[in-house]
């Protein structure tokens, strides 16, 4: 049994530089290989011990950011491994999704040096166009607002933090409003007008839903689903909803409800990313977002 009486306390027994910062290394579990190089300060170290995910401090926006926040690529802590001056950090981790940095490479390290050049020696996992699209920054958004304190002003984030309608609730009273629209049930402006509206609408509470879970499918999943999607007739889109109903997983659920956005949005002659700016650019336009706005601009 483990003598707890010698435990320390990591944060307290670290050396921070004139700055407050330690460098970090972390190192793939699984194939030992060196993902990245960033700083911690004692609260990213903190945040760190305390969820098992990998925090940094961005030296560029001045504030703590989660590892994988945007991309979904979180690292999982394995070990960590002080320096023999305590001056800096080797964490092990596991990554639940293979690609560390941010160019889609499973490590940053993915150049050597040949006769005075860099020359790329691994190929990328995953293109970041598509991990860093609006699409990305749309979920990356409502994840951010689910994160702060509940905003007054903010229906969205009251409904993120447990005051209003259930978001799946909802979902479905909006797809049977949009699938009344594709049949030319349910009519209000006209087919395009409304398709649009309501589209947005369940786009609106597919990404709260998305947001509100626990085991959330990937960017790269969702992008597949959504994006990837081909035009299919009415019946076939409620074909799909109704699997997507039957299903218990809700991570499983979420991706087909995205598939069957993505089809009836071409079915409707939407392109399903211009529903995605117009809800980016409805909610970026509120003053609570100006912070994310900073945040997601700025450089790391």
């Amino acid at each position: 049994m483990r003598d707890t009486s010698k435990a320390v306390n990591l944060v307290d027994m670290l050396q921070y530089d004139e700055h407050g910062l330690l460098p970090v290394v972390v190192q793939d579990a699984a194939t030992l290989k060196v993902l990245l190089v960033a700083f911690m300060n004692r609260e990213a170290l903190e945040r760190t011990l305390s969820t098992g995910l990998v925090h940094f401090w961005s030296r560029s926006r001045k504030k703590i950011w989660l590892k994988g926040e945007t991309s979904g690529r979180t690292l999982h802590v394995r070990e960590l491994r002080p320096n023999c001056e305590l001056n800096s950090l080797l964490i092990l981790v596991d990554q639940r999704l293979p690609g560390a940095c941010h160019t889609g490479h499973f490590s940053c390290f993915y150049r050597r040096l040949e006769d005075g050049e860099l020359v790329e020696i691994e190929p990328p996992l995953f293109d970041p166009e598509d991990v860093y699209s609006d699409l990305s920054v749309l979920l990356g958004a409502y994840d951010w607002l689910s994160r702060q304190p509940t905003i007054d002003s903010s229906s969205t984030s009251k409904i993120l933090h447990g005051a209003g309608p259930d978001p799946w609730a909802r979902l479905l009273e909006e797809w049977q409003e949009l699938l009344g629209v594709l049949e030319g049930t349910h009519v209000h402006k006209g087919y395009y007008e409304d398709a649009k509206l309501e589209a947005y609408q369940v786009l609106y509470w597919t990404c709260l839903c998305y947001v509100l879970l626990d085991d959330r499918p990937s960017i790269e999943e969702i992008h597949g689903a959504f994006i990837d999607s081909e035009k299919q007739e009415v019946s076939q889109i409620e074909h799909l909803i109704a699997i997507g109903n039957k299903e218990h997983n809700r991570k499983n659920k979420l991706l087909i409800y995205w598939r069957a956005l993505g089809t009836a949005c071409r079915l409707a002659g939407l392109d399903p990313m211009e529903v995605v700016r117009s809800d980016l650019q409805d909610l970026l336009s509120k003053d609570y977002m100006a912070a994310f706005i900073g945040e997601a601009s700025a450089p790391r």
